[in-house]
């Protein structure tokens, strides 16, 4: 990280600075202070971290933020009136101290895979940093900001929200100078009312796009589409479905892709001008992410077999869309998240699986689908009969999801209250050379079924 004064901190807050210090590092967490550290506190619903301010200091803070404008400190002190707000506030002054570019990632499905892909192109190219693991809100986007130094030449950001004004706040601190949009689905529909609600939230990313910057989203997307000449910023379009996008991809036999440039002004790839690519992790969907990386890589001017070398090394980890094979069976646990958009793209994925053995979809329920939960979980069953051999649900809305599949004409589609059940039925069931579908929302913990169904030890 790069040193700043408490007195820039005081620039960039607009808070009011009693003392000074030099400062290299910022920390939100009392239990861990570095050398030279401003600590700032977040309130939050458990805990204000105002209270744990002793305990800073005591652990050797150099100076503190706080909005408790009534007490004094040991340490040089920024008295602001919202620390939350603080804390972007920070990150945009500190942004804008680095330089460098930003890119910023948002969308209801896709937008960590994109992100991952992202990096995974332009790290070929630039010294790049990307948002680590979910740290994608209010606290993790300027937490990501604050990783940047003035070597770093592109910071992937990415950002998520599930109510209005989150991604203007965030966007207003990243200022983007590419905005991604890989989609507009029913994430969150709960909170914003409709799909249209969830595109206008969507589009808050742009709100901070720096002088000259560019928009990237999906074309596919008609909600998107039709508002790419009334943005106030350059668009740059992509898809799959839309031949009149500005990058176009082509899916071959061999799982490979020919990525198109229609008319995107690109000096490392000619109007006209094709290249192939293929990723390690299969799906249509994930081809859609990874047009969304080229057409950011070439607007930074990377070569194309750059872009596609970048593409090739990129590997899921975590809890997302890992395919392996285990006691026979083939494995496909995607159980970070769920909604009816990523059920169907990953359904089709299934499909694609076991052409000699049978399919299994083990779904938990989607949560945040508010009034649309009961059609959502439907839609879901539904797209399951049509890409699976069976449907093990599982959750508050399985019910749901049993219905769907039966209007399909599903037999064998059977719901669960409890993990335990379900696994033991799906023992019976399964044989070796079949392929099992895990997804469902992050509450839903599908990968502890996958676990139970494998003999596997469960905590708690």
């Amino acid at each position: 990280m790069e040193g700043f004064t408490l007195a820039q901190a005081a620039e960039w807050t607009h808070g009011e600075a009693k003392g000074n210090a030099e400062l290299t590092a910022v920390s939100t967490d009392s239990r861990r202070i570095p050398d030279n550290a401003l600590f700032l506190p977040i309130k939050g619903e458990k805990y204000d971290g105002h209270d744990f301010i002793a305990k800073a200091v005591a652990g050797g803070a150099a100076a503190v933020v706080s909005h408790r404008r009534n007490e004094g400190y040991p340490v040089p002190a920024l008295y602001v009136g919202n620390t939350s707000q603080a804390l972007l506030d920070l990150a945009g002054g500190y942004r804008a101290l680095c330089g460098g570019k930003v890119v910023g990632v948002t969308g209801s499905v896709g937008k960590t895979t994109t992100k991952e892909l992202l990096y995974a192109v332009v790290s070929q190219s630039f010294r790049a940093l990307k948002t680590e693991g979910n740290l994608n809100n209010e606290i993790g986007l300027p937490l990501t900001l604050l990783c940047m130094d003035k070597r770093t030449e592109v910071m992937i950001a990415e950002m998520g929200m599930n109510h209005f004004g989150e991604l203007s706040r965030m966007t207003a601190a990243a200022r983007p100078d590419i905005a991604v949009i890989t989609n507009i689905g029913t994430s969150h529909i709960e909170f914003l009312g409709s799909r249209e609600g969830i595109c206008k939230a969507k589009l808050e990313i742009l709100e901070g796009l720096k002088p000259g910057g560019c928009a990237v989203f999906c074309g596919d997307e008609p909600l998107l589409w039709d508002r790419r000449n009334d943005l106030g910023c350059r668009v740059v379009t992509y898809g799959m479905e839309n031949p009149a996008c500005d990058l176009t991809a082509y899916l071959r036999e061999d799982g490979a892709f020919d990525i198109v440039n229609n008319s995107l002004r690109a000096e490392g790839l000619p109007v006209g001008g094709r290249f192939s690519a293929k990723l390690g992790v299969p799906g249509a969907h994930n081809v859609l992410n990874a047009l969304a990386a080229a057409a950011v890589g070439l607007l930074l001017g990377q070569a194309p077999d750059s872009i596609a070398a970048g593409l090739a090394s990129y590997e899921a980890s975590g809890m997302r869309q890992n395919i392996y094979e285990q006691n026979g069976f083939s494995i496909f646990a995607d159980c970070y998240n769920a909604s009816p958009d990523a059920m169907e793209a990953t359904l089709r994925v299934l499909r694609s699986m076991a052409p000699e053995g049978r399919r299994f979809a083990v779904l938990g329920s989607m949560l945040e689908l508010g009034g649309y939960a009961e059609e959502g979980h439907r839609r879901a069953g539904r797209a399951a009969a049509e890409n699976a051999d069976a449907l093990y649900a599982y959750g508050p809305d399985a019910d749901a999801m049993v219905a769907g599949a039966k209007e399909r004409g599903m037999i064998n589609a059977f719901a669960f209250d409890n993990q335990p059940a379900l696994a033991a039925a799906l023992r019976q069931d399964a044989k070796p050379g079949d392929a099992l579908l895990f997804k469902g929302s992050r509450g839903m913990k599908m990968e502890q079924a996958l676990a139970l169904f494998l003999g596997e030890d469960v905590e708690g």
